[in-house]
């Protein structure tokens, strides 16, 4: 039996191996990038100089730099759950 292959085909081989190796090693994070964005309302809990803490339903704690809001003040996010980062915010309607 012949274990020749050609260089297309060992090429083919790495490529696959190396995209395994590379989700393997990002594990979870890779899977972040598939989440969808949740929008909901929270409050300022901690405000101090320039920067808000804002905790959702998932009980992280998000960093706003450069807040414009109050500790205390209904506002808006939007998020991808179980990261840290929120992509957008105002405040709440209502």
């Amino acid at each position: 039996m012949s274990f020749t292959s050609s260089p297309a085909k060992m090429a083919v081989i790495f490529i696959i191996a190396g995209i395994a190796i590379v989700f393997a090693i990002l594990g979870t994070s890779a899977t972040g990038i598939f989440v969808s964005s949740t929008t909901e309302d929270g409050v300022v809990e901690i405000k101090q100089a320039d920067e808000c803490i804002v905790r959702a339903s998932d009980d992280i704690p998000r960093k706003i730099s450069n807040c414009p809001y109050d500790q205390g003040q209904e506002i808006s996010i939007t998020y991808k759950s179980g990261q840290p980062n929120i992509e957008s915010h105002r405040p709440a309607q209502g």
